[in-house]
């Protein structure tokens, strides 16, 4: 199966001149809804339960001597120390802040077997000024890099219920979105390099050898000098390489290969 990987132009070079490639933190995506799950009602009866269980247990240690109290009025200081505390609120918040926490444990490579998204080059490649590199899957050095995982679009976000397996988290994206087509690779961060970006930001990296690249489709808003450059990176490997040709007859992409 061909992939293809959307890059802005420090990106993309990157992957080709330091033979390595991104795995992105899901909290760093755009996608606000990213990694966005929602509790069943028996899982959210059940964690509001063990919250509420904390709540009283805090409760307990602000009352003042508190085992020389009787029941009842270790009952009453309970109900007036958790006053006005809206469980279900806090159930909410605290599950989704443990799944964001989760989610900083692992990077994604995000793919996609789309080449011709105009939204997409537009969006990834800062309006045309970047490039889309393809890949191979089955591409043995390719297939050191992870598992690929078919991201599924759905109306509604996947549901936790503790009486089931929980659902690859990372899977799952808003239906708006199907049209990319994405495939992903997920990794721990422990087992990725770290690197600096623009604006010093923290990457994290895997090796990726400059061969497992196909062919490499240039922007036609690149830099003349910056294509020069891409141009003479990939004069030593087997690349097909191709400039866009936008046509504004039927506003529709298509590639003209270098020869």
């Amino acid at each position: 199966m061909r992939l293809f990987k959307y890059c802005p132009f420090l990106r993309g070079e990157d992957i080709l001149t330091n033979e390595r490639i991104v795995f992105t933190p899901p909290g760093k995506f755009s996608d606000p809804f990213e990694m966005r799950i929602n509790l069943s009602p028996v899982a959210k009866r059940e964690f509001k339960r063990r919250l509420f269980e904390e709540v009283k247990e805090k409760a307990k240690r602000g009352l003042q001597g508190y085992s020389q109290l009787s029941p009842r009025q270790q009952r009453i200081g309970r109900k007036e120390q958790t006053r006005g505390v809206n469980i279900g609120a806090i159930a909410d918040e605290s599950f989704q802040a443990a799944i964001q926490r989760e989610s900083q444990q692992f990077g994604i490579l995000c793919l996609c077997t789309a080449k011709k998204s105009k939204l997409m080059w537009d969006h990834y490649t800062r309006g045309f000024q970047g490039f889309v590199i393809e890949f191979d899957s089955n591409d043995g050095e390719f297939k050191k890099l992870g598992a690929l995982w078919k991201v599924e679009y759905v109306d509604k976000s996947p549901v936790f219920n503790y009486s089931k397996p929980i659902p690859e988290f990372f899977r799952f994206k808003p239906k708006c979105y199907e049209y990319e087509g994405e495939y992903r690779i997920v990794r721990p961060i422990h087992e990725c390099t770290t690197g600096r970006g623009e604006n010093d930001v923290e990457l994290f990296f895997r090796p990726l050898p400059r061969a497992c690249v196909k062919a490499v489709y240039l922007g036609h808003r690149m830099e003349k000098s910056a294509r020069e450059g891409i141009l003479k990176l990939l004069k030593q490997t087997e690349a097909k390489k191709f400039d866009v040709d936008p046509k504004l007859k039927d506003y529709e992409l298509s590639f003209r290969e270098i020869i």
